[in-house]
């Protein structure tokens, strides 16, 4: 085929996939109940923009809520400013700001999210909010599993969205997924692995928050023993996931775009989630020995496995997982891409 057929025909599958992840059209029929409530918290945020910035990070209805913002925000940073994950970010951060410009090519490596905490999580607002209040792409016939996961996980985000402003910071990557773009990189052990055990503990990592509450521990002896350990291995689990997710969405992008094919760290994925079911076995332990038993019973019923619905395969098919580990620098081709 002529070098100038075959980049016609790059191109034009990567048209296509850029209409599916910016599908504004009508919800699926299966999905007509999944409206999303406006929070109580984000009244501020319908302000003009001209006068927004007068007004702060919001933080919920209480002091945890206060603190996982703190904490999503400071594990955000830390990814950010570590040269080993700068690069990481760098190429989340172009894919999600499309969010926001909808005329730009998806995946620009010259945008990026504002540095401020605030200024940032004003536009991953947006973003959330867009991406839970339409279904993306639900009737494209695209992979099975990747629609279940994503149906799924967004059912999760918007459970936990009207009391964790930091969603916005934790899972807005999760928000702009769509199934014809994870449907590949799904297929990958790993990956699905890390998927459902990471989307279907959404809500217990925004409730484990509140486990830096004095009033959560069964003595004060204790908590002031342990608070600053059990803060930092809190801190080093949400920076996993962060990163874990990172990694999703650039490869959901990775059929097209070379610079996030590039930065997917594939033969890391799992590590990455060894890693995370590690610390989430530790602050399991954690909860039994020192955590108030209403507070640990309350939590802990959230530490499980993604749930998708009756009919949808938990399975990842190997046989489909090899071209996005071993070829890092193919672009996509038309017999590659279901549409």
């Amino acid at each position: 085929m002529p070098k100038a057929h075959d980049s016609r025909l790059i191109k034009l599958v990567g048209k296509i996939l850029h209409h599916d992840f910016h599908h504004h059209g009508p919800q699926d029929d299966s999905d007509s109940d999944s409206g999303v409530a406006t929070p109580e918290w984000m009244g501020p945020y319908r302000a003009p923009s001209s006068t927004s910035s007068v007004y702060s990070i919001p933080k919920g209805g209480g002091r945890d809520k206060s603190i996982s913002m703190d904490l999503w925000n400071e594990a955000y940073n830390s990814l950010r400013d570590s040269t080993r994950s700068a690069g990481l970010v760098t190429v989340y951060e172009s894919i999600l700001c499309q969010e926001l410009s909808h005329g730009q090519s998806i995946g620009g490596l010259n945008q990026s999210l504002p540095r401020s905490d605030k200024e940032r999580f004003k536009a991953l607002i947006t973003i959330t909010e867009s991406g839970l209040k339409r279904s993306r792409g639900t009737k494209s016939q695209a992979n099975t599993s990747a629609k279940g996961i994503i149906r799924a996980a967004q059912r999760l985000i918007k459970s936990v969205w009207a009391t964790y402003p930091s969603t916005a910071v934790a899972w807005s990557g999760i928000c702009i997924l769509t199934p014809l773009l994870l449907g590949p990189p799904i297929e990958i052990e790993e990956m699905k692995r890390g998927a459902l055990h990471v989307l279907g503990r959404i809500p217990w990592y925004m409730h484990l928050s509140e486990i830096l509450l004095a009033s959560a521990w069964k003595n004060d002896f204790d908590f002031n023993a342990q608070r600053d350990r059990t803060r930092d291995r809190l801190l080093q689990l949400y920076r996993k996931v962060l990163e874990f997710e990172m990694n999703c969405v650039c490869a959901a992008a990775s059929s097209w775009n070379i610079a996030a094919k590039n930065i997917v760290g594939w033969h890391g994925l799992g590590a990455i989630v060894r890693e995370i079911e590690e610390m989430d076995n530790e602050m399991t332990a954690l909860m039994v020995t020192y955590i108030d038993r209403g507070v640990a019973d309350k939590i802990l019923r959230y530490n499980k496995q993604l749930e998708l619905d009756e009919g949808e395969p938990l399975e990842p098919d190997s046989s489909r997982a090899a071209n996005a580990i071993n070829e890092p620098n193919t672009m996509v081709t038309p017999s590659t891409v279901r549409v």
